[in-house]
């Protein structure tokens, strides 16, 4: 046996029974009213709704569906200038057969085929035809929109993830070219700098691939890795940082590794390309919810623009136009002998 609770219709037909449900009681109840004949009402309501359904699916499944949408217009207007009529005189033959001698006997005066009657009887049936398939295509239309904005929305978060994963081997890249050098020129400093890239690659394991961290994690990242370049260019790199507003504001959430191509920038193409004396400035501030993340360097006067190419560079622009699309600022200033970026963003 069967249980009807165990009987589920796809949600597309709930929505279509609904539509004729609601029809029928509408057409009863203002009918009946206008009448002050319920009973008439219902009999004609009745007798009139199944061929209303068949109509309905007609033209939904056959005359839009499979032809208007596949964009066959011949077969279209075929469809649906044969349903007007076809539909149009069963609905006649109804009415005539039992509508109008049960309730209208005048009606009988005029000729079964009296044109203007079939007419009539072919319009009032398919306006509410029309109201259907348009109610259904709306309902579809809504659906495919949201199935749109959904696979939009996946195929966002697969590119920011594949962006993402690129940050970790393009970091570890450039950080091993450096170590290659160190090892060569000051081979005493290779402990140090493998306690402090162990730390970093920990943070990158562990915490990368979450949507958002702490900015005092962030924070903490950044300095291990400058730490790690300082101790490759010694004294002659001069290096300011200002995060003391950190104190207070643990609640403070951002993308993990956002800030890092702007100092990875600034050791490349500015410390990186000096012989003699270099410096960095860093500076990070909260200023109504908008964090303002800055760092300048000092560049070689000949030296090529820093921020215009590179995997790094190029990753991050993608990923600050998916994770807060206008709503940030990147702004670089080249400058003779220096070299400052400022990105601006809602921590939000």
């Amino acid at each position: 046996m069967i249980r009807i609770s165990s009987i589920k219709l796809p949600k597309e037909l709930w929505a279509q029974c609904l539509f004729w449900l609601c029809f029928f009681l509408f057409e009863w109840l203002n009918t009946g009213a206008y009448l002050d004949n319920f009973q008439q009402s219902l009999c004609q309501i009745s007798v009139q709704l199944p061929l209303l359904i068949v109509a309905g699916y007609w033209h939904l499944l056959v005359t839009v569906r499979h032809f208007l949408l596949h964009g066959r217009m011949t077969a279209f207007w075929i469809s649906l200038t044969g349903g007007l009529v076809i539909f149009g005189v069963l609905r006649r033959v109804i009415n005539y057969t039992w509508i109008y001698p049960l309730y209208y006997p005048a009606a009988l005066e005029k000729p079964f085929w009296y044109a203007p009657k079939i007419l009539a009887e072919a319009m009032q049936l398919h306006l509410v035809v029309g109201l259907f398939v348009v109610v259904d295509l709306i309902r579809h239309a809504l659906r495919q929109q949201q199935l749109s904005e959904t696979y939009r929305r996946e195929k966002v978060s697969a590119e920011y993830q594949l962006l993402q994963s690129q940050v970790q081997p393009h970091f570890l890249f450039n950080t091993l070219n450096n170590l290659t050098s160190v090892s060569i020129q000051q081979p005493d400093k290779m402990p140090n700098l493998l306690q402090r890239l162990a730390g970093l690659l920990s943070y990158q394991l562990h915490e990368s691939h979450r949507d958002k961290v702490p900015l005092s994690k962030e924070i903490a990242y950044l300095k291990d890795y400058i730490s790690l370049e300082q101790i490759r260019y010694g004294d002659r790199l001069d290096i300011q940082m200002n995060f003391n507003y950190l104190a207070g504001t643990t609640h403070v959430m951002v993308p993990p590794m956002l800030l890092l191509p702007f100092v990875e920038n600034a050791f490349k193409h500015g410390a990186a390309q000096t012989e003699g004396q270099c410096w960095i400035q860093i500076n990070l501030s909260l200023n109504d919810k908008r964090l303002i993340f800055s760092v300048e360097n000092s560049v070689q006067t000949d030296a090529p623009v820093p921020f215009g190419s590179g995997l790094g560079l190029t990753n991050l622009k993608k990923r600050l136009e998916i994770l807060f699309t206008e709503s940030y600022e990147l702004v670089t200033m080249p400058e003779e002998g220096q070299f400052l970026a400022v990105l601006k963003f809602n921590i939000n």
